[in-house]
């Protein structure tokens, strides 16, 4: 008996779809490590970290190699340090994310989540010692990334909060100045933050867990691509829906392999396995680009008409396939047009048609907010305020998680190029329109109000 071409090929689809692991995360309970002593404190939490999770990079090689599945990323997420050394000055929460820092950097892993704190209600005096210590936290250290949690659709937009992290924002851009400002890339603003996966940069360990939890992020990009070209190759004309279910199947298959690698890496740890990030995301690798899947779904140029349709499609696609893939799956889809992390977005920069009023309006259509985006150096806290509020308000609106991640270059202005070496490229620098007609805006103090139903 013959099979029809079509299903000749999607089932060869299947067994040729590149599937890998986008980050394995090992949440790691550290909140019996608090003690009004910081020498004792750091001690306890480098070796409770190190202890468990020392394991964590060979037993990754192992179970990758078995699979035949790489894993891209690894990661590390903590309890909230704000809850771990609520009290402490700047200088000694300096001590504490060095502390991350050289654990992480002893158990191999990538990066260290979990020096965040939650402002959205209001600031304590430790709170704005917390933030406070900010620029020295993110430009003395390498892997630790932070999180401000400034809005949610229950309590509104604490303007205060953004107004203050805006100005600590410059000012971690200056404190790493001969680097590009790099560390302001470790900073994410949030809103919404979803706890039942720790995917946001500088997300914390969830409150409930156990003490060991394993998370994974799924790589669906290049399975995606590849299968999109197949299925173009065979019909130019393929309708919307085929389309749709191309991306579905890609999908499918990679959050399947995610999970399965996931269980597998938990059961060797002894560790609980937490849930699978189906989120959309880049990295730098050839053919890895969210924004290079919009020209196969017809896409003439990135921000031009058809994109909000495109990326609605691909968000839709993958969270449908989520739904029917895993159980654990996060139920925060979304899609992640990280600048310096895509090679699409990189070029696009230099292209006039791409202007950082398009990338604000994209993130209503699913995307994960403005993130990783070179912008002017001298870009006032006024204007990044503005900046910040708009993308929170916006998120708090629509209910939905939120992360913004702007680097204010110093010394650089629009239309200047920035380069981060090979963790991430070298972009072209967007103008940021009206900038400095903000100063009565961030004047105004208070809560914007969150939404009524």
């Amino acid at each position: 008996m013959e099979h029809s071409p079509v299903l000749v090929s999607q089932l060869k689809q299947v067994v040729e779809t590149p599937l890998e692991v986008r980050s394995v995360t090992l949440g790691v309970q550290i909140a019996d490590c608090s003690e009004r002593n910081l020498h004792r404190m750091c001690e306890s939490i480098y070796q409770r970290i190190t202890d468990v999770a020392g394991r964590l990079a060979p037993v990754c090689a192992e179970v990758s190699s078995s699979f035949g599945v790489p894993i891209m990323q690894r990661r590390l997420a903590v309890t909230p340090i704000e809850q771990v050394a609520h009290g402490f000055g700047p200088d000694d929460l300096v001590h504490v994310a060095r502390t991350l820092d050289g654990a992480a950097a002893n158990v191999h892993v990538d990066r260290i989540s979990g020096y965040s704190i939650d402002v959205r209600r209001g600031m304590s005096n430790g709170a704005r010692q917390f933030i406070a210590s900010l620029p020295l936290v993110l430009s003395q250290t390498t892997r630790v990334r932070a999180a401000v949690q400034v809005a949610s659709s229950d309590t509104g937009v604490n303007m205060d909060a953004v107004q203050l992290v805006a100005h600590k924002l410059r000012e971690t851009a200056e404190a790493s100045s001969e680097r590009g400002g790099d560390a302001a890339a470790k900073l994410s603003v949030v809103a919404n933050n979803a706890m039942e996966h720790p995917h946001l940069t500088g997300a914390v360990l969830p409150s409930g867990s156990g003490d060991l939890v394993l998370f994974v992020g799924v790589g669906a990009a290049g399975a995606i691509r590849a299968a999109l070209e197949r299925r173009l190759q065979e019909d130019r004309r393929a309708t919307w829906q085929d389309l749709a279910g191309e991306i579905q199947s890609a999908a499918f298959q990679a959050i399947r392999a995610a999970e399965v690698v996931g269980r597998e890496l938990a059961d060797r740890l002894g560790a609980d396995f937490g849930s699978v990030d189906c989120t959309l995301a880049p990295t730098l690798r050839p053919g890895d680009s969210v924004a290079g899947l919009l020209p196969l779904l017809g896409v003439g140029s990135l921000g031009g008409p058809g994109t909000l349709a495109a990326l609605v499609l691909l968000v839709n696609a993958v969270r449908t396939a989520a739904g029917f893939a895993s159980c654990s799956a996060s139920a925060h889809t979304r899609v992640m047009l990280s600048v310096l992390e895509d090679p699409v977005l990189i070029a696009a920069t230099q292209e006039p048609h791409l202007t950082f009023d398009q990338l604000a309006r994209l993130a209503g259509a699913g995307v994960n907010g403005l993130d990783l985006l070179p912008i002017p150096g001298d870009t006032d806290a006024g204007t990044l305020t503005g900046i910040l509020a708009d993308q929170m308000a916006l998120a708090v609106l629509q209910h939905r998680p939120s992360s913004v991640r702007v680097i204010p270059v110093p010394g650089k202005k629009a239309g200047d190029r920035v380069s981060y070496g090979s963790h991430m490229g070298e972009a072209g620098i967007l103008e940021i329109p009206w900038s400095g007609q903000c100063r009565a805006f961030m004047d105004r103090t208070g809560m914007l109000p969150p939404p009524r139903s």
